[in-house]
């Protein structure tokens, strides 16, 4: 085997290592931040309380706590005349849609919703608590990680008028046992190695991007331009799996067509972050592509280099602001989509800035 052809084969297998590198490293990023970004966390309760589906998933399941925990017959039988007390269980059995229906309006107003909030920031500390084996959450929950929804269901009996409270309810009613010690076990293992592989991955795919550039004496404009294509196809195929996978959980968890709907609303909330961060770098990886084929030899972008040569051939410091200046201006209008965080911004310039030299350097040695 030839010394250019180890050469080649090395680049193109260090464009694939990276390519499958960074579908790690976005699965990576969007674990670390969903899970240990306490902002993240509360942002998708938020979305989540306020979505139709879950809502009224969540009126079923607490109107049937109600109905498990409270007697409904005989608090209308006390409230009935004599001779209509005989009525008071078929009326608690009527009552059952029109209270589901009761609830999930409540749902929406601000008190209810600052109490599911404030059940799931507590839930986030305790999952917190688990996953850096404080002892006294340890203790509290028995290693596991709950959902106390018990204050929402208080408050919605006593909108209601119902003789029920968080603090009077039995124990275990209204409690969501999110993940039990068993899972937490293996979890703090795989949060602690996020932690890590959260920024690893992701500059291990760069790296090996960087190399197989570095590598490519002669051609690294058209390693680029792969290794930019691996990145596309390393997001698409995020994106994917995202919608395959979010069909099988789908599946598996609803048995009706409410628990599919909620199912289906907590899935795409839940995983709205991976479909930021896939967008984001898709996004980034197509002004990488661009830019290697402005720079290229195809005979567009050599009639585009033509056509722009007088503003480029300028003083770099003066193209390269103009440049800046119109992204910060699309930036500040919220006109590209998927930047959402400071550090999606600054690769974001850093793909700009780099890309405009590439094509500059090109246009001024033409």
């Amino acid at each position: 085997m030839s010394q250019s052809r180890g050469r080649r084969i090395a680049v193109w297998s260090l464009v694939v290592a990276g390519s499958v590198v960074a579908v790690l490293a976005i699965f990576a990023i969007w674990t670390a931040r969903q899970l240990l970004n306490e902002d993240n966390w509360r942002e998708t309760n938020t979305e989540l309380i306020a979505d139709p589906a879950l809502q009224e998933a969540l009126a079923v399941y607490l109107v049937d706590e109600l109905y498990a925990n409270v007697d409904l017959a005989g608090t209308l039988q006390s409230a009935l005349p004599p001779r209509l007390e005989p009525l008071a269980g078929p009326a608690a059995g009527a009552l059952r849609e029109p209270l589901t229906e009761a609830v999930r309006r409540m749902l929406d107003a601000p008190r209810v919703q600052r109490l599911w909030d404030e059940a799931a920031r507590v839930t986030h500390q305790q999952f917190m608590s688990l996953i850096e084996e404080r002892r006294v959450a340890l203790r509290r929950e028995g290693g596991a990680v709950v959902l106390d929804l018990r204050p929402v269901l208080g408050a919605v009996g006593e909108q209601l008028g119902l003789p029920i409270t968080g603090e009077r309810l039995p124990a275990g009613v209204g409690r969501i046992v999110i993940m039990d010690a068993d899972q937490l076990d293996a979890l703090q293992r795989i949060v602690k190695l996020l932690k890590v592989l959260a920024v690893g991955l992701f500059l291990l795919s760069i790296a090996l991007f960087a190399l197989a550039i570095w590598l490519a004496r002669g051609r690294r404009r058209e390693v680029l331009a792969a290794s930019a294509l691996g990145v596309v196809i390393a997001a698409i195929l995020v994106l994917l799996l995202r919608r395959i996978v979010g069909d099988t959980v789908v599946g598996s968890l609803g048995d009706t067509a409410t628990a599919q709907d909620a199912a289906h609303s907590v899935w795409t909330i839940g995983t709205s972050l991976l479909a930021q961060v896939a967008r984001t770098l898709l996004l980034l990886a197509l002004l990488v592509a661009l830019a290697a084929w402005l720079a290229g030899p195809a005979g567009l972008a050599r009639k585009l280099r033509a056509w722009a040569r007088p503003a480029l051939s300028g003083r770099p410091e003066l193209v390269h602001g103009v440049a800046l200046a119109a992204l910060l201006g699309l930036l500040a209008l919220g006109l590209i989509p998927g930047i959402r965080t400071l550090a999606a911004a600054l690769l974001l310039i850093v793909v700009v800035v780099g890309g405009v030299e590439l094509v500059r350097r090109q246009a001024v040695r033409e």
